[in-house]
């Protein structure tokens, strides 16, 4: 098994051993691949998750049968949600008491039915022989637009077994199939953007799995169209392009922006409930909705429906644009005029909110990250407040886990990016109630000297939970988290960790950033989440 992993280019596999799968580890101390052990399986996860959408590769988790492998789920939601490619390896109980309900060690009625229902495909191993086929497919599924987790459980007794001559020589890397959407549909959707006065493209978080950035700025550059992004699809255009609109989906001024355009190209986003205002989103022109998976198109907007991979498909509508544009004097003026407006009513709407301390800390952060960081973030308020009004440039990435709304995803994420790149600066900014998720983490970064920094910020509790209570009903319960030092937490573990304020925590993040290896600064400090402008 360990030998195929490697024939399939896996260099890292994140996880927790346990009884059953000790093999596992064995046969991965024999390879190349780095084997890296969580503290729980839940952060392998993660850490695998951002591993793979910082890099494009899957990630590689393995699993032990039964409580282990149950406790990854909130992580294979979260991929599933996502469309992140994670290869989940479970080991099993020996294949002739599987289903037989005799009180084997971590048996389940059914562990593989209780992933089928999150991943892309979910098989079982039956002999020794199949485990390479098996692999090989796994991948290629996880790969597939659009991507995400699989799963893939062998039993103890094939994973002990004599493997004789059976051998992965003849496994390869897949390769991912990049399909095009059909010509008559390319043909009417260049068309309506040919003949579009007031367009505007909105990417999502397609372009970044696609690597088509660069294909949304050219259609964008050709047709003079602002570029909205979705949550998800942040850093799909550097915010400093003059015709980003940022990714504000609340903010009234963007909603109005895609509202009133004639066209409004959608390339890679589920056109979900967190980016339509709960579906309140109308839209007075046509819709163009480029997606490669064919059940979405239509779902919650009529549209006309291109099928396809991202950056193939937005390859051969740039050409088909390309054709049959006229020169249309005055567009692109018109056009940064559009996005200077809808960027001049965001930023004017937050002035008059007294949000000083929120704001001062996002440029603080846009300061301290540099050209080529990753960013990773919680579903914590400051989250909430770089998702639509953080500014990243071309060469950043920006990491949140929304499509599940999960708690305790940055840090761990932030372990799995910074494996992924270790020449790269990676933060993850966490509130102390989602970090409690993933303490034990700080472990895994200082026993593999991973190079990733952890900014928490402590308001003492579930924050914007306490936000919600206080506002729906007039009292809280159970969202104080009181009686805890996080900075001795830290240094328990071995980690450097200083404390800042909101007027130091640059200096403080600089401290962090050129330390060796992991680095903690805790922020203490009572954010208000953000409302959205008018």
């Amino acid at each position: 098994m360990a030998q195929t992993l490697e024939a399939l280019g896996t260099q890292v596999a994140f996880g927790v051993p346990g009884v059953h799968a000790l093999a596992i580890w064995e046969g991965l101390r024999s390879t190349p691949i780095r084997a890296i052990g969580a503290r729980t399986e839940l952060c392998a996860g993660f850490a695998a998750d951002g591993y793979a959408r910082s890099s494009g590769r899957p990630g590689v988790v393995v699993l032990s049968t039964g409580p282990g492998a149950l406790n990854s789920l909130t992580a294979v939601m979260e991929a599933a949600s996502s469309h992140v490619p994670l290869v989940l390896i479970s080991s099993q109980i020996p294949s002739d008491l599987i289903g037989r309900g005799r009180g084997y060690l971590h048996e389940l009625p059914d562990q593989r039915g209780a992933f089928a229902t999150l991943v892309k495909g979910a098989w079982r191993a039956t002999s020794i022989e199949s485990v390479p086929g098996l692999l090989q497919r796994a991948f290629a599924q996880a790969l597939t637009p659009p991507s995400g987790p699989v799963f893939v459980e062998i039993p103890v007794d094939l994973l002990t077994g004599d493997a004789g001559r059976v051998s992965p020589t003849s496994v390869a890397k897949p390769s991912v199939p990049r399909p095009t959407a059909p010509r008559s549909h390319l043909l009417a959707a260049a068309e309506l953007l040919t003949q579009a006065r007031s367009p505007v493209i909105w990417a999502g978080g397609g372009v970044i799995r696609s690597g088509s950035h660069h294909a949304v700025r050219a259609l964008a550059e050709l047709l003079d169209a602002p570029v909205a992004t979705t949550y998800m699809g942040k850093g799909a255009i550097a915010d400093d392009h003059p015709l980003s609109c940022g990714c504000g989906c609340d903010e009234a001024a963007f909603v109005e922006l895609l509202s009133a355009a004639d066209v409004v190209l959608c390339v890679g986003t589920e056109l979900g409930a967190e980016t339509t205002g709960q579906y309140a989103l109308s839209f007075d022109g046509a819709v163009i909705h480029l997606d490669a998976e064919p059940a979405r198109i239509g779902v919650t907007y009529e549209a006309l429906g291109l099928v396809g991979d991202a950056r193939a498909t937005l390859g051969t509508l740039i050409d088909e644009v390309g054709r049959r544009l006229e020169y249309r004097s005055g567009a692109r003026d018109a056009a940064l005029q559009r996005v200077e407006a809808v960027r001049t009513r965001i930023a004017e709407g937050l002035a008059t909110q007294g949000r000083s301390l929120e704001l001062g800390l996002l440029s603080t952060l846009e300061r301290a990250l540099a050209a080529d960081a990753i960013g990773c973030f919680d579903m914590t308020i400051l989250g909430y407040w770089a998702a639509p009004h953080l500014r990243i440039g071309d060469g950043q990435q920006f990491l949140y886990p929304l499509g599940s709304g999960t708690l305790g995803y940055a840090w761990p994420a932030a372990l799995g990016a910074s494996v992924a790149h270790p020449d790269r600066p990676v933060l993850a900014v966490v509130g102390d109630g989602g970090f409690q998720y993933a303490v034990p983490e700080l472990g895994t970064a200082a026993q593999h000297g991973i190079d990733a920094k952890l900014l928490i910020v402590d308001d003492g509790g579930y924050g914007i939970l306490r936000e919600y209570q206080r506002d729906a009903f007039g009292e809280t319960t159970a969202v104080e988290l009181p009686g805890k030092d996080l900075l001795a937490v830290a240094a328990a573990y071995g980690l450097p960790v200083r404390a800042a304020e909101p007027d130091d925590l640059e200096e403080q993040l600089a401290w962090a950033f050129s330390v060796q290896g992991p680095a903690v600064v805790v922020l203490r400090a009572l954010l208000t989440a953000a409302a959205p402008t008018r």
